[in-house]
């Protein structure tokens, strides 16, 4: 390591610079920033979620409270607004926050709000998956799996390295999307466990999920309140 051009200290020009503070950007900084919002969220007296590393919760003095953290986007859910506007409030003290307002988009996951609840979609999402595998025009199917496919490792020709690649990137896309889909589940499953050598009719299966979400947009996950 050495001192950057311009900023070379005369009188230490072997001496390396200690980082003070992690610079956005970096791969160093998502890090830095979760360790230290983390042990912001715990004063505050949030508990780390055991099941998901990203989830923080507050239950204390009737208030319950949930923060969900991906890098430097959040998500606040709260039986009550004056709770949210609370942990803003404290979080500001420390943080430089940009408060986005209601829940629209998040990590290809579209929110909409309906008078008993949530809807949650992954129709762009879908689409955008479509695209990549040059399907968006293709031909819908009421099924994403046909009954007569008993799939097994040496069904068919091996794909090539290439397809073997697309293969993955499908079927790892596909996976996100069981987030909003459970209809696809179980073909999604299938899929996934020829990975390691899939075959042209493990690709054709694959092919069949993705003509099944072109018939089928509206299709979301709906939570209600109730």
């Amino acid at each position: 390591m050495q001192q950057p051009p311009g900023y070379v200290d005369s009188a230490h020009p072997n001496y390396v610079c200690r980082l003070d503070k992690a610079l956005y950007g970096m791969k160093q900084a998502p890090r830095a920033w979760y360790a230290r919002l983390c042990n912001k969220l715990i004063q505050l007296g949030f508990v780390p979620s055991k099941a998901d590393t990203s989830l923080f919760y507050y239950n204390k003095g009737g208030y319950t409270l949930f923060v969900l953290v991906y890098v430097d986007d959040i998500i606040v859910a709260s039986s009550s607004p004056t709770a949210i506007a609370a942990l803003l409030k404290d979080l500001q003290a420390d943080f430089a926050l940009k408060d986005l307002g209601d829940l629209h988009y998040f990590l290809g996951i579209e929110v909409k709000r309906v008078e008993d609840g949530l809807i949650m979609s992954q129709q762009k999402y879908a689409s955008n998956i479509l695209l990549r595998a040059g399907m968006s025009n293709c031909k819908p199917v009421n099924t994403p799996i046909s009954i007569s496919d008993q799939l097994n490792v040496n069904d068919g020709d091996k794909l090539g390295p290439d397809d073997s690649s697309k293969y993955r990137s499908l079927v790892g896309a596909l996976q996100y999307l069981t987030l909003t889909r459970p209809d696809i589940c179980f073909a999604v499953n299938k899929v996934c466990q020829f990975l390691h050598a899939p075959t042209m009719v493990h690709m054709s299966v694959v092919k069949r999920i993705l003509w099944y979400l072109k018939g089928s947009w509206n299709t979301g996950l709906k939570i209600s309140k109730s």
